[in-house]
This record gives C-alpha cells, structure tokens and sequence, in this order.
C-alpha cells in the first residue's frame, strides 16, 4: 500500500484544470486564457492562424487599448479540431475577441483523479498480487520444483 501513496501523489499533482469566464474586468499579463473570436476576428486573422481558427489558447504577453498580446499554446477550428503551437506571439485586435477565459486549477477534479488512480493502482495489485508468484516448474521425471 505503501507503493501506491507516490502514484496517488502524482494523479492529484497532475492535477485537471478548466477554462471558466474571468472573475477580473481584464486578465493580467501571464495569465493562461483562451480567447474566443468573432467571426470578424476569424477572418481577419485566418493569414496568421490557419482557415477557421474560433479560439486562441495561450499566455497574455500584454494588453493595450485597442490589442491583445497573446503567446500562443494551441487553437481551435469550428470543426474542433486543435493545433498546438510552440508559444508564438500574435497580437489580436480586441475587437477580434469576443469573449476571454481564464485556465483554472479544480480541486474536485484533481481529487476525483487521484482517486480513480490510486483506486486502479490498488486493483492492479490485488490482481497480479497472486497471480504472478504462484505455480511450479517442471523438473526430471515429470515431477514438479516449487519455485
């Protein structure tokens, strides 16, 4: 049981996060947002995106008054189909944006996994616990050698 404490550890520390709206006026600079486009702003961006893009995931670089700096993760088509990217920085129009939300950890979720892990990790082993050890070789003359 010791054994399992570590993987247990690991699934809660992995962690689960989700996007949910900002709980600010504007998010602030380092932030993990995804950003969701107008249809003007999928259009206008499709030469520096990709055809389609809806929605933009990444780290907020800076925010002027009419832009947004946005160090892009990955983004998103109307067919959903997402792309990562390697962080590269696209300044977006904020009239291209039509809504910001912000990456949060969830405690729930964390714990929901972790318990799923270790609930799997302890069925994994009461499974192969016997499993593996038991059985004998057979040796000369046909009797068997207890390993």
């Amino acid at each position: 049981m010791g054994r399992l404490l570590p993987l247990a550890a690991l699934g809660v520390l992995a962690g689960c996060y989700l996007y949910e709206p900002l709980r600010t006026v504007e998010p602030q600079v380092g932030t993990r947002v995804s950003a969701e486009l107008t249809g003007y702003g999928s259009d206008s961006l499709a030469r520096y995106l990709g055809p389609s893009v809806t929605s933009l995931r990444g780290y907020l670089v800076s925010a002027e008054n009419t832009n947004v700096v946005l160090s892009v993760t990955s983004v998103t088509d109307r067919y959903g189909q997402e792309q990562s990217w390697r962080g590269e920085q696209v300044r977006v129009p904020r009239l291209a944006i039509q809504d910001f939300q912000q990456r949060r950890f969830s405690l729930g979720r964390s714990l929901l996994l972790g318990a799923l892990v270790a609930g799997g990790s302890v069925a994994a082993w009461e499974g192969f616990k016997g499993g593996l050890g038991g059985g004998s070789l057979p040796g000369p003359a046909g009797g068997g050698v207890p390993r």
